[in-house]
């Protein structure tokens, strides 16, 4: 499996860039893309604003770094437990627990990725992005399918389509959990729900049992 690429190679990242992506990061989550300001950033690490704006030269170009790396770090963790896992179903099983990582982790994740998502038909920088990382997502859940097909286990004559669909189904499992009022504590029952439906479908399509016919 391809390493992901998402981070921006024509920017050197240091400490003090994903300093300021991380508080970037966390504000996101509680203030929303919109309402967010350079200042608000500058505030929370005691520096001014100036100091942003030398390290990303504006409010867009922080925003694309900090879901660059955010995005870049979600799909090595999936690529790494992916890569220890030696059967189809352990493969579904450790990339749920990789996407699952945490229920704080995934609320703030999920809160700012819904914004991300409304901003990305207004602007083709977000939209770059957004592609990309789907592109990402998807050929990552397409090799996991293509090694439970060559492996017996999965039914799928298109593996890119049924990615596809894996990828709905854990994005509005997310966006379910997120809205429960008790997100904390059902956290573990929606990660248990994910998996169960993943494989469902990939070897029960339309909930019946499997037949021995692939798709």
């Amino acid at each position: 499996m391809g390493r992901p690429r998402i981070l921006n190679k024509e920017e050197r990242v240091t400490e003090r860039h994903v300093q300021i992506i991380r508080a970037t990061y966390e504000l996101l989550a509680q203030k929303g893309l919109h309402s967010l300001s350079l200042q608000d950033v500058a505030d929370r690490l005691d520096v001014s604003k100036g100091v942003i704006l030398y390290y990303f030269k504006s409010k867009q170009r922080l925003l694309l770094a900090t879901w660059r790396w955010v995005l870049s770090r979600v799909a090595e963790r999936i690529r790494r437990a992916i890569a220890r896992s030696p059967t189809p179903e352990a493969q579904v099983e450790a990339m749920v627990e990789a996407i699952f990582v945490d229920a704080e982790a995934n609320r703030t994740f999920y809160l700012t990725f819904l914004d991300l998502v409304g901003s990305v038909a207004r602007n083709p920088a977000f939209s770059a992005l957004a592609e990309e990382a789907r592109r990402i997502e998807e050929e990552t859940y397409a090799e996991v399918i293509r090694f439970g097909v060559e492996r017996g286990v999965f039914l799928s004559q298109d593996p890119a389509q049924d990615a596809k669909i894996l990828r709905a189904l854990i994005d509005g499992l997310f966006i379910q959990w997120v809205q429960e009022k008790d997100w904390r504590g059902l956290h573990p029952l929606y990660k248990d729900l994910c998996q169960k439906a993943l494989l469902k479908y990939l070897r029960c399509p339309g909930g019946g049992q499997p037949d021995g016919n692939a798709r």
